[in-house]
């Protein structure tokens, strides 16, 4: 006899949605609106009690994470609606099963009462052609029971010994597979620690009140954790400039180092220079530029930076979640790509196999992971290490910094990465050391 499965949702009329479905397929559950709805879920794992939720409301990364590890520590996975738009890719990389539907939820409950490990193992030869389709052909080499069509257009799950137990409609089913093979592979390996990182030039770099460094202040502050830097110079005088630039070696790029105009915002403050002379005009037409842009902001000069080829632009914004992991968010830096919003969020540290899923949920992926086999592995391990240093660099100083945004991240023509442009964000830790002395 199936436990009932408590949902908790966060409004009525998904309450209703989800009895409603859970009727349709004789799971007994209870829902259950409440007013914090993750937080009594929880609570219902540890009794050891069936639980899902079903929201209308997004649900914070923070709590995500929670919800995971309290799922993984009792050794039992939680069905998850989201309605609305909220992207489901953190949640499967988390270990949850996430739909955006109360049907999908519901027949994940279904199929976790079967008790197996892989319940999109069994086969589905014996359904309709259309069926095979949506749900997939099982290539396990052990099938694990079948799925069969039974009244009122469902589909149910078969054992060895002919007992069917109703799952969803088709759609429902094919749904509920999908995010339960997302979410099966959910780990959490340690946050990488960088050997023989020197904490006291680091923290000489961050320490003080809350603010947004300059981009040559953050690279100072990420240096030492080996991420890949560009050759570059911050000049303050034309002349600085132009001398830079004649030793980098031409062409080389000029931008603006400020850390009030920040260069994803003006594009039209960088350019690429051929001469010294070249360098010296570009640095007084960018200083002009800046000042007119905004009389108040704070202009250090110019970086000088040898000019390099990329073949994609990528932008990572990391922030520490209380809970302990490191959220990132990685999208495409270039014109298309943010008007796109081509952006995807997962939690650091990861496995680089979950790493390759993530970049995959890019719609432009294939810009990152094209050739063979053997160079998706390299482009994969390429662009992990620097995300994990990245990681490392904020779960080290997770209680001085906000937050760290590259933009760009070059990928190279020849598969290298670059840092063209950083920032990270100090916190309050400093201030509110000050008031608690």
């Amino acid at each position: 006899m199936p436990k009932t499965w408590s949902i908790f949702c966060d409004c009525p009329e998904l309450a209703v949605d989800a009895a409603r479905d859970a009727e349709r397929i004789g799971l007994p559950v209870e829902p259950i609106v409440d007013d914090k709805p993750a937080e009594t879920a929880m609570k219902a794992i540890a009794a050891g009690e069936p639980a899902a939720l079903a929201l209308e409301r997004a649900i914070g990364a923070d709590q995500s994470v929670q919800l995971a590890e309290a799922m993984r520590s009792h050794g039992v996975k939680v069905p998850l609606a989201i309605i609305g738009p909220q992207s489901l890719g953190l949640f499967h990389d988390l270990g949850l099963a996430a739909v955006h539907e109360t049907g999908p939820m519901v027949a994940i409950a279904a199929l976790l009462e079967l008790g197996t490990d892989h319940p999109w193992a069994a086969t589905t030869k014996e359904l309709p052609a259309a069926d095979r389709v949506r749900l997939g052909d099982s290539v396990s080499p052990r099938a694990d029971g079948r799925f069969v069509r039974v009244d009122h257009g469902l589909i149910a799950h078969q054992d060895e010994a002919g007992t069917s137990r109703p799952i969803g409609t088709p759609r429902d089913v094919a749904t509920a597979l999908r995010a339960m093979r997302a979410s099966h592979e959910a780990s959490r390996p340690k946050v990488p620690v960088v050997q023989g990182v020197e904490a006291d030039a680091v923290l000489d770099t961050i320490l003080g009140p809350r603010r947004a460094l300059s981009d040559p202040a953050s690279k100072a502050a990420l240096g030492p954790y080996d991420v890949p830097l560009p050759m570059e110079e911050l000049c303050a005088t034309p002349s600085r400039a132009a001398y830079e630039a004649s030793r980098i070696g031409f062409p080389v790029r000029v931008a603006l180092a400020s850390p009030d105009l920040r260069l994803w915002d003006h594009p039209d403050l960088v350019a690429e220079v051929f001469s010294a002379a070249q360098a010296r005009d570009v640095y007084r037409q960018i200083m002009a530029l800046a000042k007119s842009r905004s009389a108040d902001a704070r202009l250090l000069g110019v970086t000088v930076s040898a000019s390099t080829m990329a073949r994609t632009l990528l932008r990572v914004r990391m922030e520490p979640l209380l809970s302990g992991p490191v959220l990132t968010e990685i999208g495409f830096a270039d014109p298309h790509g943010r008007a796109a919003g081509d952006t995807t969020q997962t939690v650091l540290p990861s496995t680089a196999r979950a790493l390759e899923r993530v970049l995959l949920r890019l719609r432009g992926s294939s810009l990152l992971l094209e050739g063979n086999a053997q160079e998706r592995k390299q482009a994969v391990s390429a662009i992990g290490d620097v995300l994990m240093r990245l990681a490392a660099f904020v779960h080290q100083w997770r209680d001085q910094i906000e937050a760290v945004e590259v933009n760009p991240l070059a990928i190279l023509v020849g598969g290298e990465l670059e840092v063209r442009q950083a920032c990270v964000t100090v916190g309050d830790a400093f201030s509110r050391s000050l008031h608690a002395g």
